[in-house]
């Protein structure tokens, strides 16, 4: 890597949900979702860009108040069906709930605070179906500009001491088929700095569950960013500018930090020139290019972990995942 040691330290948090305290209660649960029977998805999905025209597939809606009452978006194009009408209100820097699913009762998903960062803002989280709206009413910045507060966000999986319901995770990513998700959020009103928007994925190198803070020596992680705040960039170094990935709508930036220090190699791609609110896709093609091109995932790994939410790095009051569902086939 090429960077100075301070950037150094955000590109390492900008790579895992990280959680230092493990105490009973800090931290948050791992959530699972079943696996829909249903077909596979297309091979686009759809995008929403900020300020442009949409691309392949389709208008997204990309704004909106938080919906009263508590039911999460409709069900999008892709097969991720899932809805819920679940609420709940998380306080607490390491507060976190399981969210039911309507639709599927042997589903789970979790949302979690994750606020590790200092000083803590006495933040909190309005959980709505499978989403939430989080609310900083100090807008604390960081005592370290370059270490994100925290990683408000939901997920499937098994992480640290929590574990869900019917992930179909872990699952070895060369027999992974497709996963089919959606990810929207209400970034187009907030503006594009001090914080992203993205999908944080982890593969292990056995199956068996994640229980500490990351993936362990010979995992990875890939991460996905609905765009590139103007203040903070990924981990390591970019790679190839503009790539298209097959199968995914839009242009892509590829970032990539090998980690020989940790053995937990990170890939990121970002989305540019757009910057997007909200996307429907396949995972596994990012999946796939970044075993293809040897960006530190293998098929002999294990896909554990997908989390999408927030790193924030300052303010971010009102900020909400809309709607968030994740199918591993």
């Amino acid at each position: 890597m090429r960077f100075l040691a301070l950037a150094l330290v955000a590109a390492t948090a900008s790579c895992l949900a990280k959680t230092p305290d493990t105490t009973p209660g800090a931290g948050g649960s791992s959530t699972g979702g079943a696996t829909s029977n249903g077909g596979a998805p297309g091979t686009g999905g759809k995008i929403a860009s900020t300020g442009g025209a949409v691309t392949t597939g389709g208008a997204v809606s990309s704004g909106g108040a938080p919906s009263a009452g508590g039911s999460s978006q409709p069900p999008g194009s892709v097969d991720c069906q899932d809805t819920s009408t679940f609420t709940n209100q998380i306080s607490g820097q390491y507060g976190g709930t399981q969210i039911t699913v309507d639709n599927n009762s042997s589903k789970t998903y979790f949302m979690q605070a994750n606020w590790w960062g200092t000083p803590w803002g006495s933040q909190t989280e309005s959980v709505s179906g499978i989403g939430f709206t989080m609310t900083n009413p100090n807008n604390t910045v960081t005592s370290n500009p370059s270490l994100p507060l925290g990683f408000p966000s939901v997920f499937i999986g098994a992480y640290q001491t929590k574990k869900t319901t019917g992930s179909n995770l872990p699952k070895q990513v060369s027999a992974l088929t497709s996963i089919p998700t959606i990810f929207s959020t209400n970034t187009d009103q907030k503006g594009y700095s001090s914080y992203n928007a993205t999908y944080d994925v982890w593969f292990t190198q056995s199956n068996a569950l994640v229980t500490g803070g990351n993936p362990g020596s010979g995992g990875a992680y890939l991460m996905v960013w609905l765009f590139k705040p103007t203040d903070k960039s990924p981990r390591g170094t970019i790679k190839t500018n503009g790539s298209i990935i097959n199968g995914v709508p839009g242009s892509w930036d590829i970032w990539y930090d090998p980690s020989p220090s940790d053995n937990m190699p990170c890939v990121s791609y970002v989305s540019n020139p757009d910057k997007l609110a909200s996307i429907e896709f396949d995972l596994n093609y990012f999946i796939k290019d970044a075993v293809a091109k040897n960006y530190g995932v293998t098929n002999s790994q294990y896909l554990s972990i997908i989390f999408g939410g927030f790193e924030v790095w300052s303010g971010g009051s009102g900020l909400q995942v809309k709607q968030f569902c994740a199918n591993v086939k």
